[in-house]
């Protein structure tokens, strides 16, 4: 947005750790875990999240030339890789798979809104072109196209994952997380990634990865509430 020479989208992902880090410290005494396994495992969880975001950012990307490590972050990528390095983290200090990431989901939402503020400020992830209310141009950015009037895709994303974590700590704080609020979540998150990528400029074909994978997501979520409340009756 503004010419800055401020890594604005560098410090957008350390404060949506940092945001993760601080949620799961507030929480995690609802569940069977000691101070210093969540430290370890916060450790295991962010080095998942930068390694599989990057992975996965880079499998997508036409252009193989481009160095691993600039690579940017792509959102399923973070996720796949924080939920495989839970489980091995699970799996070597035999700790309570479900529980782990019932502790560890209500954050998801809030790091990739606020991952967002960083690419709004940055220009990757841009919107389609738009030119009605709240339009914004870009005039500096080395991604989106400048001079151009753009759909704000990814402050709308901040906006409305931001409120999905506001919601699920509501009722995180009134009851323990459980198998119907995880398939809430993903429900949640799955919509709102999947419909909002039809107003970004890579997403408006029908089939892409992200809404495959936003749809597999939804479905868990409905199987995940059809099964607690099977288990109701």
């Amino acid at each position: 947005m503004i010419n800055s020479k401020i890594p604005f989208y560098g410090l957008a992902i350390v404060l949506a750790l940092l945001s993760n880090i601080i949620v799961i410290i507030t929480q995690y005494k609802k569940y069977n875990y000691k101070f210093e396994e969540i430290v370890c495992l916060l450790l295991y969880e962010n080095t998942g999240i930068i390694l599989g975001a990057k992975a996965l950012s880079y499998l997508l990307s036409d252009d193989k030339t481009e160095s691993f490590l600039e690579m940017g972050l792509a959102s399923y990528g973070a996720l796949f890789g924080a939920a495989a390095a839970i489980l091995l983290f699970c799996f070597q200090f035999k700790k309570n798979i479900k529980e782990t990431i019932y502790l560890f989901t209500p954050s998801f939402p809030l790091m990739y809104g606020m991952g967002k503020i960083g690419c709004f400020m940055v220009g990757c992830c841009h919107g389609i072109k738009y030119n009605g209310l709240f339009r914004i141009m870009y005039k500096y950015s080395e991604i989106a196209p400048n001079n151009v009037y753009l759909f704000p895709i990814q402050l709308v994303e901040s906006i409305v994952f931001i409120s999905i974590f506001i919601y699920l700590i509501i009722k995180l704080n009134k009851n323990k997380f459980d198998e119907k609020l995880f398939g809430i979540s993903l429900i949640l998150c799955g919509v709102a990634k999947g419909s909002l990528d039809f107003l970004r400029q890579e997403g408006t074909q029908l089939f892409t990865f992200c809404k495959i994978t936003s749809l597999i997501v939804i479905i868990i979520g409905i199987i995940c509430i059809y099964k607690k409340e099977k288990v109701k009756k």
